[in-house]
Parts: structure tokens; sequence; C-alpha cells
């Protein structure tokens, strides 16, 4: 009994790193946690140990002895910043680009709308609304997670009559913002135009019917029954 005693500390330690690693890394990579207390609690179990042999090896390379509270904080400290760095690595494109290399064809995300609006370039919304013979159309700034049909919020939006042509136009408005919510519309349209053709594209837009001067852009489209 003593003996189990004598381990508890170092237990302690490992569901203590393990937890910060799995919490910090989850929410970077918007990942939803488990409600399985027990399937956490060993997680954290391993992902501990781990980290804290690594630390222990680091420590041992370190020709000056460091405060066990000094020692704790800097290994607390670690982990998120390990955490941190291992979801941007692993959510990278270059990450997803070697697995394309590698015949992999899955990305590591595991929510699809965030997989979707990921890349190097703004992700556009578009939205048919039927109830009010409308198109909503906009920069999309956050998104609700954990959702198939999720609360989008967008920014420089326009919103175009289907009868009547009529614009009102938010697009160079960074501040006014529009929350969609994708399951009441039948349609959804997304693209990424690369910054130096944005500009253009919204000068092209004006010059020609804007209905459909948005469709023709569409890239990936939804279809809700």
């Amino acid at each position: 009994m003593s003996d189990l005693i004598s381990y508890l500390p170092d237990v302690i330690i490992y569901i203590v790193l393990g937890f910060i690693f799995i919490k910090v890394y989850r929410f970077v990579s918007v990942i939803k946690n488990p409600s399985d207390y027990k399937h956490i609690l060993t997680e954290s179990l391993i992902y501990g140990f781990i980290l804290n042999s690594i630390y222990n090896l680091i420590y041992s390379m370190i020709p000056i002895n460091i405060n066990i509270y000094i020692g704790r904080i800097c290994m607390i400290l670690l982990t998120v910043a390990a955490a941190y760095l291992s979801a941007r690595i692993v959510y990278s494109q270059l990450f997803t680009n070697i697995l394309c290399k590698l015949n992999i064809h899955q990305t590591p995300i595991k929510d699809f709308w965030v997989d979707i609006t990921q890349g190097e370039y703004s992700s556009y919304i578009t939205v048919i609304d039927d109830k009010h013979q409308s198109i909503i159309r906009g920069k999309i700034k956050l998104i609700e997670t954990y959702n198939n049909r999720p609360l989008i919020q967008i920014s420089n939006y326009t919103t175009t009559d289907f009868n009547t042509g009529e614009i009102n136009n938010q697009k160079n408005n960074d501040f006014e913002t529009m929350v969609i919510d994708t399951s009441k519309y039948s349609e959804v349209y997304l693209w990424h135009p690369q910054p130096k053709a944005e500009k253009k594209s919204e000068e092209s837009q004006s010059k020609h019917n804007p209905i459909k001067s948005i469709l023709n852009k569409i890239k990936t489209k939804f279809h809700h029954d």
C-alpha cells in the first residue's frame, strides 16, 4: 500500500500534463472532447507519461539544479506550447500535402466546415433564400463548431433581391456582420477567391447581372433537403 501511495504524486503529474496537452490540442484543432471520463483519464495518463519522460530527459542534460516548483511550472508551460505547436503542424497545409504524397486522401480535421474553410485564402459563402426571394453573399468570419448545418457569421456581405435586383451592399464594411443559419436554406455555395482576384471579381459583378455573376463563381455547392 505504501508503494502505491509513493507513486501517487507521479500519477497525478501524468494526469495533469496529459489532460492539459489534450485540452489545448483539441481546442486548437476544433475537436470535440469525448464525454467518457475513463477514456479521458486513460489518454491523460499515456500522454502525461510520455511528456514527463521527455522533460526528465531534457532536465538531465541541464547542468544546473532546478527548483521543483519552477520545474513543474516549466513543464506545464512546455506542455501548452507542445500541444499548440502539434495542432498547428498537424493541421497545416504542409502536413496535408505530405499525406497526399503518401496517397492518404483525407485530412486530420474532424469538423467538416472547418476543413473546407481552412486554407490560404479567405472563404466566401452564398446562400439562396427562397422564402425572401434573395441571395445573400459574404465573407466567412466565424463558424459554429460541431454542427453539420452551422450558424455562420459573415462580413462584407451583399443581399440581392431576385425580382427587383436591388442590392444591400455592405461589401466594403468590415464591421457590420450578419449571422446565417445554414439549416434554413436549400442551397449553400462556397468559394475561395485569391486576394488579387477579389477586387476584380467584385468589379465584374457590378457590370453584370448580380445573380448570374455570383452563381458563375461557385466552387462548392451544398443541397439541403
